[in-house]
């Protein structure tokens, strides 16, 4: 999970929706792969990476706090902390 989402925010995008449902593990090796991108934010530069943004997006009890409440949020590090509650 955590080298495909670094992948993903290399390409500047974030997906801003991890959770259980939108992580694909195959029974039989293979790579996981994480799934729904309707909601994905496409970054301009490296330096939006930086740069809070408003709004809520995601599922309760996935999204970072600042998020929940309607807080400015960076998506980078909200993806980061779904990924630790998809991971819990």
């Amino acid at each position: 999970l955590i080298e495909g989402v670094a992948f993903m925010h290399a390409q500047l995008v974030a997906h801003v929706d991890i959770k259980p449902e939108n992580v694909i593990i195959p029974t039989k090796g293979g790579r996981l792969s994480i799934i729904d991108f309707s909601t994905a934010i496409r970054l301009k530069s490296e330096e939006e990476k930086f740069r809070g943004i408003v709004g809520t997006i995601g599922t309760t009890g996935y999204v970072a706090p600042e998020v929940e409440r309607g807080d400015a949020y960076k998506p980078i590090q909200a993806d980061l902390w779904s990924c630790g509650r998809t991971l819990e």
